[in-house]
C-alpha cells in the first residue's frame, strides 16, 4: 500500500518538475523569438526600430504578432515609417495613439479588431505628415465631395483625422464587402500613397 502511495507520489512530482520545466523551456523560446519578430515586424513595415514602452514580453510579443499577421493583408510601402511603440494599456499607463512622421503609438490588448483598425488608422497619420498628403491639389479637390460621415463619425472631427480614416477605411479587410468602396477619385489618390 505504502509502495503504490510513494509511486504515486514519485510520478505526480515528476510531472509538475517536467511541467514546469516545459514551461519555462517555452518562456525561453519566446524571450529568444521575441527579438527575432521584431526583425519581421520591421521588414514589412518598413521600421528602423521597435520600442515597448514598459510593456511585458511576452505581451508585446502578442501585439508585434499581431501587427505582422495584419500587415501581410496590406502591402504598404512606407520608408518614412521609423518605430511602432507599443503603450501599457493593461497596467493604465495609457499614452494616446498617435501617428506622425517618425512613428505610430500601438496599444497593448487583445482586442484584436481594434488593434487592426488602430494600425490602419495612425499609418494613416504618418502618410498624411510625411508626405503633406492634405496640401496636395489632389485633396483640394477631393476634400470637397467627401462625406465624411460616410467613412465614421471620427472622421467628421478634422482633415486630419479625416485623412487617417479613409486610409483606414480602404485598407479594411471588409473594404468592398461589407463597407462599400470610395468614390474613384478619393479610392486612387489613397492608393497612390499606400501602393505607389
Amino acid at each position: 500500500m505504502k509502495s503504490t502511495y510513494f509511486t504515486q507520489l514519485t510520478k505526480t512530482l515528476l510531472m509538475i518538475t517536467v511541467g514546469i520545466l516545459l514551461s519555462a523551456n517555452v518562456w525561453a523560446q519566446d524571450q529568444k523569438s521575441l527579438t527575432g519578430l521584431e526583425e519581421e515586424v520591421k521588414k514589412a513595415l518598413n521600421c528602423s526600430f521597435i520600442t515597448t514602452d514598459g510593456v511585458p514580453d511576452n505581451e508585446a510579443y502578442q501585439v508585434l504578432d499581431f501587427i505582422l499577421r495584419d500587415s501581410k493583408a496590406f502591402t504598404f510601402n512606407l520608408p518614412y515609417l521609423r518605430k511602432i511603440v507599443i503603450s501599457n494599456t493593461v497596467k493604465g499607463e495609457y499614452t494616446e495613439n498617435s501617428g506622425h512622421f517618425i512613428g505610430i503609438t500601438i496599444p497593448n490588448t487583445r482586442d484584436e479588431k481594434f488593434l487592426d483598425y488602430c494600425l490602419r488608422h495612425e499609418i494613416g497619420h504618418v502618410i498624411d505628415h510625411a508626405k503633406n498628403a492634405r496640401e496636395s491639389k489632389e485633396w483640394t479637390a477631393i476634400r470637397k465631395h467627401v462625406d465624411s460621415k460616410s467613412i465614421s463619425t471620427y472622421a467628421g472631427t478634422n482633415d486630419q483625422e479625416l485623412f487617417a480614416e479613409m486610409v483606414a477605411y480602404r485598407t479594411a479587410k471588409e473594404y468592398g464587402k461589407s463597407l462599400r468602396p470610395l468614390p474613384n477619385d478619393i479610392e486612387k489618390m489613397i492608393d497612390q500613397y499606400l501602393y505607389n
